[in-house]
């Protein structure tokens, strides 16, 4: 008796959920391609459930979805018994879990990061269009090709067999929140993947009491606007005040592309030839105008310069002063004392516990007073990383204390060799976490030597000087590390 399976060869066993079920990767030698087989005892109570979602899952058409092939009842044969099949096409491609684990789990960019959720988002919004969810998504469900296409698969059938949420609207939206926190932190908010490596296991996303942390706690460099949508998205994590939970698919989506702009460069817009005629007109005729005017200043020298009115010259006995020379001579910037400089690791682990050392994390401690001592040859180093982000870290920092509370208003650094990224902020306190600290003023990297300034003083004893990506190593091409010879902080005196 032949069966429906003929046409299948079984490759490898996937994964077995429990005695009911099993997934397969087999091969169709009918149309020579690979598939993947999910199969269900059919008495069991979810078989009927799974036949009427992979029949609405089929109708949903997108490039981005893994496509549902075929649904179709196998008659019992000697030991098993009759079961429901269901074929779905093989994707070939790194799941977005296998990634993050040959990257040890270091964070992935911003940019990149968002890309990927957003062409998630895009495809779960198409199915929910059509009444389909996907119930269940989780790292391992995101396929990266080598095409650089991203791919879900498992839609509404993985909900069936494996278990997934109740309200599956909300559980797709906790799930975007979801892939983008594992993303951006490296650490996993989700459940424990069946699919994943047996193994490994990515580190578990921190808690305070009930809710998750906020991503910025675990990578101070997450712009504020992305980690709002997080929490906005996540049943597991307390929304800012003022904000509302995401109740659709679109809403997130809105959001997120809104945030993805905002963060993009805007590129320059072309210059019309007419526009590029102008300003040359323009330019002609200031020219022509400046050269009369140096005609008409050295007529003047030549023939009045000698015999002017010289009383025009004179300053009169009573006028005032200018306001620079009135000005209040106690709001003059002045170099305030650094007494001391601690070296600032609140995302590192130095004594190996597990915990994040928090204010009290070091790193070459022995070497931060270099950075204070008057001496460009000596220099304080953080440690080699292996990416910018200090292994996902966010960042290294410095704290120096002014001994008493000044107004701050400008921070001098220089580097030893390549110029970092930097975030300056002042407090009256040692603040556990960089985001918590007050924002003085920051600046991009690329310069040896920043000065950086803001318009208004900070009120503040401590000074943090946070690097929140690292530059490359000169020294050592392949690592990233911050280098500073000095930093000298001006205020108000």
């Amino acid at each position: 008796m032949s069966s429906p399976l003929d046409r299948y060869r079984l490759i490898d066993e996937l994964l077995v959920p429990d005695r009911a079920c099993a997934y397969w990767r087999a091969y169709d030698t009918a149309l020579d391609r690979e598939v993947v087989i999910r199969l269900i005892h059919a008495q069991d109570p979810r078989a009927e459930i799974l036949n009427v979602s992979a029949r609405a899952a089929a109708v949903v058409q997108d490039r981005r979805l893994g496509q549902i092939l075929d649904v179709m009842e196998v008659p019992a044969e000697g030991a098993h018994p009759k079961r429901l099949a269901v074929v779905n096409e093989w994707v070939q491609g790194e799941s977005l879990l296998s990634l993050m684990a040959a990257r040890d789990w270091n964070p992935l960019g911003v940019q990149q990061a968002i890309r990927i959720v957003t062409e998630v988002a895009q495809a779960l919004l198409l199915a929910h269009d059509h009444r389909v969810r996907h119930g269940r998504l989780l790292a391992s469900n995101v396929l990266l090709t080598d095409a650089a296409e991203v791919r879900v698969i498992g839609m509404s059938i993985d909900a069936v067999i494996l278990g997934g949420a109740d309200d599956q609207i909300r559980g797709d939206i906790d799930s975007l929140g979801g892939l983008l926190y594992f993303m951006l932190t490296g650490n996993t908010p989700f459940a424990v993947d069946p699919f994943g490596p047996a193994d490994v296991q990515a580190p578990i996303a921190p808690r305070h009491r009930s809710y998750l942390e906020p991503a910025s706690h675990v990578r101070a460099d997450i712009p504020h606007d992305l980690d709002v949508l997080i929490a906005r998205s996540m049943i597991e994590q307390r929304r800012p005040r003022g904000t509302t939970k995401f109740r659709t698919v679109g809403e997130f989506l809105s959001a997120l592309t809104q945030i993805r702009t905002s963060l993009e460069p805007v590129a320059g817009r072309p210059t019309s030839t007419r526009v590029r005629t102008l300003a040359v007109r323009f330019t002609v005729a200031l020219a022509l105008i400046a050269a009369v005017a140096l005609l008409v200043v050295a007529w003047r020298q030549l023939y009045i310069g000698p015999y002017a009115d010289s009383s025009r010259a004179q300053p009169s006995p009573s006028a005032s002063p200018s306001p620079a020379a009135s000005a209040n001579p106690t709001a003059v910037s002045v170099r305030l004392p650094a007494l001391a400089v601690d070296s600032f690791d609140p995302f590192g682990d130095d004594n190996r516990d597990g915990v994040d050392d928090a204010a009290a994390g070091r790193e070459h401690q022995n070497q931060a007073q270099r950075a204070i001592d008057g001496n460009p040859a000596t220099s304080w180093n953080s440690l080699r990383y292996r990416d910018a982000t200090a292994n996902g870290k966010g960042g290294v920092g410095l704290v120096v204390d002014l001994g008493e509370s000044q107004q701050v208003q400008s921070v001098g650094i220089r580097f030893v060799d390549v110029g970092s990224a930097v975030r300056i902020a002042v407090s009256d306190s040692v603040l556990a976490q960089p985001v918590q600290w007050p924002l003085l003023a920051k600046a991009p990297a690329g310069k040896k030597q920043l000065a950086i300034r803001s318009p208004r003083p900070v009120q503040g004893r401590y000074v943090l000087v946070w690097f929140p990506r690292l530059p490359p190593s000169v020294s050592y091409p392949d690592m990233h590390q911050v280098q500073v010879s000095e930093v000298v902080i001006r205020g108000r005196g």
